[in-house]
């Protein structure tokens, strides 16, 4: 069983929300979890369809409070929802705020790496992305399209899993991201390929204890690598059947290529929270990967401390 207590879904009711609510509803069966269905009624200025509706905003406000809460009304009448425990939660403003903050006194958060509009925030997933370098829970960002799990209410709750894409930095990594794959290979009975990149003009960032100068040798790296990956990742009697690969290139090119020839059912990543003006001018790794891979992405915070 899975070690989650309260699991978050967000949605806004598009078709990549309509795919995360069946994810999130097989992980809260799995892991006898309240699952949190959180809607946010966006009130910002910037999210009205026409600049028009700041004349009469109050009316706009009103009609868009009363329509998404009858939306909600209807998912949560949603016959995969029957049997759960479930908590319905309304809230206004910015959506990557309230789900952040929302995500606080949960243990997942599941929402779709789409929106229903059409503006670039929403379309472009911008809001999905700033949740997972925001959020202190792991956040599992599923795309319309992917494969879905079975939610039939008669069915044994299963997750359409059968490959994870580990992509580990041997130094430096979320210590949580291991112990969920361990747990969802296993749950799964799926096999564990944990990749790791090495860039070859960066030889010397790993900072491993190479000695006899192995440090600027890429075979000799290249090695150290690989031994470090198994002391992170070992064979254990009772856990899932583990590969393990040591890839040369650019992380985000290794992580989607590597993602589509083992045909991978989810990615699961470490990711750092966004720093200063980071989210306007820069994308992470984990930001390039999602845009390009098909599967659902696991994102897990780094602690605090890293």
């Amino acid at each position: 069983m899975l070690g989650f207590n309260r699991i978050l879904l967000a949605t806004d009711f598009s078709a990549s929300a309509t795919a995360a609510l069946q994810y999130a509803v097989v992980l809260a069966r799995l892991s006898h979890a309240t699952l949190r269905v959180l809607h946010v009624i966006d009130t910002r200025v910037a999210a009205f369809a026409h600049w028009t509706d700041v004349f009469r905003s109050t009316e706009v406000l009103a009609t868009q409070e009363a329509e998404e809460t009858a939306a909600l009304q209807e998912l949560l009448a949603h016959p995969a929802l029957t049997g759960l425990t479930i908590e319905p939660l309304i809230r206004y403003g910015h959506p990557g705020d309230a789900i952040i903050d929302a995500a606080a006194s949960v243990e997942l958060v599941v929402l779709g790496t789409r929106g229903t509009a059409t503006d670039p925030e929403r379309a472009m997933g911008k809001m999905a992305l700033q949740v997972a370098h925001g959020s202190a829970a792991p956040v599992l960002l599923v795309p319309d399209g992917c494969k879905t799990p079975e939610t039939s209410t008669t069915a044994s709750p299963a997750l359409p899993v059968q490959c994870i894409l580990f992509a580990l930095h041997v130094v430096q990594y979320a210590p949580q991201a291991v112990a969920l794959c361990y747990e969802l290979a296993t749950l799964c009975n799926a096999v564990l390929c944990v990749l790791q990149v090495l860039e070859p003009e960066k030889l010397r960032s790993y900072h491993l204890d190479a000695g006899a100068g192995l440090s600027h040798n890429l075979e000799g790296t290249r090695a150290l690598l690989h031994k470090h990956s198994e002391e992170i990742v070992p064979d254990t009697p009772t856990g899932p059947a583990v590969e393990r690969l040591v890839a040369m290139g650019t992380p985000a090119e290794v992580i989607v290529q590597q993602s589509i020839e083992r045909r991978a059912d989810l990615v699961v990543m470490s990711v750092h929270a966004y720093r200063g003006l980071q989210k306007l001018f820069t994308s992470s790794t984990v930001d390039t990967v999602l845009a390009q891979i098909p599967c659902p992405l696991l994102a897990v915070p780094f602690p605090p401390s890293l």
